[in-house]
């Protein structure tokens, strides 16, 4: 497999799998510390962020 697929395929599931944990941990905080639970949650949710906009500024396939 090409090392750059590899790569795009890597940084999407980062994506998918701190968007999924961030969200879970926003929506069902831990009950013994609420506020850490949250600052947490959004600290996941703002490296899905990260990789998400790393995706959207790959380089494209020029078409022809």
């Amino acid at each position: 497999m090409p090392k750059k697929l590899l790569s795009t395929i890597l940084l999407f599931a980062v994506f998918i799998i701190f968007l999924g944990w961030g969200l879970a941990m926003l929506f069902h905080p831990d009950p013994t510390s609420p506020g850490e639970s949250v600052v947490f949650a959004l600290l996941l949710l703002g490296c899905s962020g990260y990789a998400l906009v790393s995706i959207l500024l790959l380089p494209r396939k020029k078409e022809r």
